[in-house]
């Protein structure tokens, strides 16, 4: 059985990390960094038409930019739902009334957690309203294209992997998603 023994901020910036200090089922102590941030909506988007809507970004981790679905914190106080409406519309400019709740995960060593959303017959409504130091644009991809994509081993742009495969498994039939987050 673990045992959490403390839990300290070490650095606190954007995001914080936390080193939290476990008596392991062994009794040997360790500590682990936690990367500590906001809880998160990642929305898999689909135009009425079918095609996928993905955002390009420069993303400051591997310094180059990559292509993801629209995500975003949950501002305090929203629901996961409400974030994924909110994040579609800011990002990208398309509202939908058909969003679907997929999946909630987490990770390893963070304590947030992400909520994965399937917007579908999205339809543009406005030009998109990114946050302040967000530089973004926003791209259609046919489905075919997309996963043709996905299947490329040396195609390493998209970093929504997971939530792509969720959304792609449920509209083809083979799952059907939770009823809420």
């Amino acid at each position: 059985m673990w045992k959490k023994l403390s839990e300290r901020i070490a650095y606190k910036g954007w995001r914080q990390i936390k080193v939290k200090q476990f008596e392991l089922p062994d009794g040997k102590i360790a500590e682990f960094d936690i990367l500590s941030s906001r809880s998160f909506v990642t929305v898999a988007a689909f135009t009425t038409g079918g095609e996928l809507i993905l955002i390009r970004q420069y993303r400051p981790g591997p310094e180059r930019e990559l292509l993801s679905f629209c995500e975003g914190a949950i501002d305090p106080g929203e629901t996961p739902v409400q974030s994924a409406h909110r994040e579609l519309l800011e990002e990208t400019g398309y509202a939908t009334e058909e969003l679907i709740f997929l999946k909630k995960r987490y990770s390893a060593y963070t304590d947030q957690e992400q909520f994965f959303f399937l917007a579908l017959n999205c339809r543009y409504q406005q030009a998109p309203e990114p946050d302040a130091g967000e530089f973004l644009s926003v791209e259609l991809s046919p489905e075919s294209h997309f996963r043709a994509m996905l299947r490329d081993a040396d195609n390493d742009l998209f970093n929504n992997i997971d939530a792509a495969y969720l959304a792609l498994d449920f509209i083809s039939g083979r799952t059907t998603p939770p009823s809420k987050p």
